[in-house]
């Protein structure tokens, strides 16, 4: 079998590299071969997120620059199509002339969206150019799943959107289990790194600059839980963490190398998360990483996280910052109980949400897609 991925970013981004680059490995050892096509390549946008974002212009300019590389890298999917079994398009939303050869050449067509692009709402300080954007995939993303044989979706919420227009398979994560926290000679959970009673209780938070407004949503029981006990810390990985008053924060950039090693220095994972149209359709990614990590965690139990997270059991759920504060001095204070919700936390990982187990349910639905094809004797027979 031969399938062509389309990814709208390289490995460096969550969402590509989960949703696609890390099946690789074992679709080639299933003798699949499969080759990628990536719209916004790493080394094209390295650095340059953060800058776009405080500077009109160069939004514009790379606004312009992406629009013109996805209608090219579409015209050239399309091509390239007609010499590979299955077409997996990954974010992407293709302008309407090239949605137009699509429907005329009908390959097999997988599409696979991880946040609640269909949404017209919103975030707090979008200017027009988001808005553009916004508009653009409420039109584009029902007419990409209408050409699509199958819609592979985050979670329900996403799911039901997407099942008015095609057939979908939930994938939530998937969290490569074994670049995260491994596991002790007897076989559990390593989990976090092994401090002394007298060491210092790390909140850890790992996220990127545009999600950092979440983190401020819980400012305050921070700062009142950093009065609270001399021992906490907050550690941020991949933005500039703000002051939190009374509390010490340490800051460092993001490294795909390190990121695990960074996870296993926290001892709480922290998911704070507003509720919206746009959150309700989150995959919670931190989340996994932190459980698979081993450790306990706090989240606002919003969408995918009250699935993911079972309150009381693999880690708590804080609705407002009285709970936010509750909760995690709760944690602070109990070093079993941090211990113990982590060792579930993994275990339901493993069970439910670990890549060994998807990629194998992912290469299943790809296969039966091309017999369905076959019986029908349509494109997708070679």
């Amino acid at each position: 079998m031969n399938i062509l991925f389309v990814s709208q970013y390289g490995q460096l981004a969550a969402s590509s590299r989960t949703r696609v680059f890390q099946y690789l490995p074992y679709l080639r050892t299933r003798n699949v071969e499969a080759r990628v096509l990536t719209v916004l390549p790493d080394a094209a946008i390295s650095g340059s997120q953060i800058q776009v974002t405080r500077n009109p212009l160069r939004k514009l300019c790379y606004y312009l620059w992406a629009s013109w590389r996805t209608a090219a890298c579409g015209l050239l999917a399309w091509f390239k199509a007609f010499d590979v079994d299955i077409l997996f398009i990954q974010k992407v939303v293709f302008p309407a002339p090239v949605r137009w050869l699509f429907r005329l050449s009908r390959p097999i067509i997988v599409y696979d969206f991880d946040d609640a692009i269909f949404t017209t709402e919103l975030q707090a300080g979008a200017n027009w150019l988001a808005a553009l954007k916004v508009r653009r995939n409420a039109r584009g993303l029902p007419a990409m799943l209408s050409l699509a044989d199958r819609a592979i979706v985050e979670n329900e919420y996403t799911g039901a959107f997407a099942r008015t227009y095609c057939p979908t398979l939930t994938i939530t994560g998937p969290v490569d289990t074994g670049l995260y926290g491994g596991t002790s000679p007897d076989g559990s959970a390593a989990g976090p790194a092994d401090r002394s009673g007298d060491g210092p209780v790390v909140l850890g938070w790992i996220g990127s600059a545009t999600t950092l407004q979440y983190l401020e949503l819980i400012r305050a029981p921070l700062s009142r839980l950093g009065k609270r006990f001399p021992n906490l810390r907050l550690d941020v990985v991949g933005a500039e963490a703000p002051a939190m008053n009374g509390l010490p924060v340490q800051s460092r950039p993001w490294d795909l190398e390190r990121e695990g090693e960074d996870l296993r220095g926290f001892d709480i994972g922290l998911m704070p998360i507003t509720d919206d149209a746009w959150t309700r359709g989150k995959g919670g990614y931190k989340l996994l990483q932190y459980m698979a990590s081993g450790l306990p965690v706090v989240t606002s139990p919003v969408g995918v996280n009250r699935e993911i997270v079972s309150d009381g059991e693999s880690g708590f759920w804080a609705a407002d910052e009285l709970e936010w504060e509750e909760k995690l001095a709760r944690l602070v204070q109990d070093r079993q109980l941090r211990q113990e919700m982590g060792q579930r936390g993994r275990a339901a990982v493993q069970a439910r949400y670990a890549l060994s187990l998807h990629q194998e349910r992912l290469l299943e639905m790809l296969l039966s897609l091309v017999c369905e094809r076959k019986q029908r004797g349509g494109r997708g027979d070679g």
